[in-house]
């Protein structure tokens, strides 16, 4: 019989740090792959006001997402989760504000 305190193989050690960063983007524009590491450039859309009074859109670089094959799957098995919590909240209101 197991002690269910024994940690198993899939058990992740995880430690929440309140000083972790925000990133918020608008697009991914850029992949690849090199050195068996996955890289995604990360851009968001900015506004900057000209003489004229006109406005130019830009997107500049948010961050640079580096991480193995294992850390992809794991982002997109949580972005593909995130995209049916969005799926569900169109079929109702309560849906809109679930958290896993």
């Amino acid at each position: 019989m197991s002690n269910p305190d024994d940690k198993t193989d899939d058990t992740i050690n995880y430690v929440d740090r309140p000083d972790a960063p925000h990133v918020y983007f608008d697009i991914a524009p850029a992949h690849g792959v090199m050195a068996n590491n996955v890289e995604i450039e990360l851009a968001t859309r900015t506004l900057n006001p000209l003489p004229d009074g006109s406005v130019e859109v830009k997107f500049v670089t948010a961050a640079r997402l580096r991480c193995s094959q294992a850390g992809a799957l794991h982002l997109r098995n949580a972005l593909d989760a995130v995209l049916k919590m969005f799926e569900a909240s169109q079929q109702g209101p309560s849906a809109a504000a679930k958290l896993n």
